[in-house]
C-alpha cells in the first residue's frame, strides 16, 4: 500500500476522496464510489482533517477516525450525522507519533468503512 503524494494544495495540505465501502487501510480502490473528500494538514505532531461527506447514506451517523502507518488507529476525530441529502461536514485534530508520515481518514457508518487513500504528511 502506498500513500498518495499531495497533488491538491501544498505538500502539507493534501486532499483525498472518501471511497464508500473502502476498508483497506488507506489503499486507493478507484472502482469504489466517491462520497466526499477530506483535507489534511499537519503542524508538528498534530494532524487536522476537514471531513466532507456528500451522497453518503442519508440521516445516518458516521464515526470519523484518523488512522496511519500501515494500519494503526490514532483516534476518533468526531461523529457526524448526514442530512436528508447524505451531506455532513466535520473537522478536528489528533496528536500522532512524530515518526508517522502516512495517514488516512475513515468514517464508520451504516455501509461499513469509508477510507480515503492514504496521504503523506511530513512533520
Amino acid at each position: 500500500m502506498s500513500a498518495l503524494s499531495a497533488s491538491a494544495g501544498s505538500s502539507n495540505n493534501p486532499k483525498a476522496d472518501i471511497q464508500a465501502g473502502n476498508g483497506y487501510c488507506g489503499a486507493d480502490v478507484a472502482a469504489l464510489p466517491v462520497v466526499g473528500f477530506t483535507n489534511y494538514h499537519r503542524t508538528g505532531n498534530t494532524v487536522s482533517i476537514e471531513y466532507h461527506l456528500k451522497n453518503a447514506v442519508t440521516n445516518s451517523m458516521y464515526i470519523v477516525e484518523l488512522w496511519g502507518d500501515v494500519c494503526s488507529f490514532f483516534g476518533v476525530v468526531t461523529t457526524v450525522t448526514t442530512n436528508s441529502n447524505g451531506v455532513a461536514n466535520s473537522n478536528g485534530g489528533i496528536t500522532v507519533p512524530a515518526s508517522s508520515t502516512r495517514f488516512f481518514a475513515t468514517a464508520w457508518g451504516p455501509n461499513g468503512w469509508n477510507d480515503t487513500p492514504a496521504v503523506t504528511l511530513a512533520p
